[in-house]
């Protein structure tokens, strides 16, 4: 990202960068271009923490919202993945399907409530983390629109 470019001060590019970037001392070589991005790693975090929902499942309807919960978070880190192969406008589409699918996380953690699978902190804390994912997917595509209005200054 080249801030002189975006005539944005220094400040924010570096703060863009934490918040997209993994920083480049603490992260090996990656070889998939996504493994750089820290929201990957949130949302491989996330998807690891509803797989234990499995784990406290004792009905049958527990287990498959269970499943259905960790098939959907699966698919944030999926969209970004497939995205982050693409140009930053289909990255961007990758992105917003990404937020649809954190939209039915929330649902499924209400539902996970309503079932007992989940306690009151368990469910504050889940919501928290789709906020927090929610919030970097827009800070990137916010990042991605920016510089295309920069390159692009008929737009």
């Amino acid at each position: 990202m080249n801030c002189e470019r975006h005539r944005k001060p220094v400040l924010w590019c570096l703060f863009l960068n934490c918040l997209i970037m993994i920083p480049e001392t603490t992260k090996p070589t990656n070889f998939f271009k996504f493994e750089g991005l820290r929201i990957y790693h949130k949302s491989v975090d996330f998807t690891n923490a509803i797989l234990s929902l499995n784990n406290n499942a004792l009905t049958a309807a527990q287990t498959l919202l269970a499943n259905r919960f960790f098939d959907e978070a699966g698919q944030i880190s999926t969209n970004i993945i497939e995205g982050a192969a693409l140009s930053k406008t289909e990255f961007t589409d990758c992105l917003q399907k990404a937020k649809q699918n954190i939209g039915k996380c929330v649902m499924f953690c209400s539902l996970a409530s309503k079932q007992h699978l989940i306690d009151d902190t368990q469910e504050n804390d889940i919501r928290n983390e789709l906020m927090e994912l929610t919030k970097m997917i827009g800070a990137l595509i916010i990042s991605f629109q920016k510089h295309e209005s920069v390159n692009n200054p008929e737009v």
